[in-house]
């Protein structure tokens, strides 16, 4: 089974976790919780998607061509 269908279904191996983004996912949850101002500064889904886009880079939880598509993705959604 490929890394995609596993995480589709919630399921990762230990190798495939990434614990920097399991703090960095935390870490702005509380964030989001505990502060008045939001983590998105401009609303609609042009801001949401420069602010996830800015938040990608370096991440592991995704393939190299799984970030490239949603890289492309996001850029398409910020203009």
């Amino acid at each position: 089974m490929s890394a995609f269908c596993s995480s589709v279904k919630g399921e990762f191996s230990r190798k495939e976790r990434d614990p920097a983004l399991l703090v960095a996912l935390r870490e702005s949850m509380i964030t989001t919780v505990t502060t008045q101002e939001g983590a998105v500064r401009e609303p609609g889904p042009a801001g949401a998607a420069r602010a996830l886009r800015a938040a990608l880079p370096g991440q592991s939880a995704l393939t190299k061509a799984e970030q490239q598509l949603l890289m492309d993705w996001l850029r398409r959604l910020s203009v």
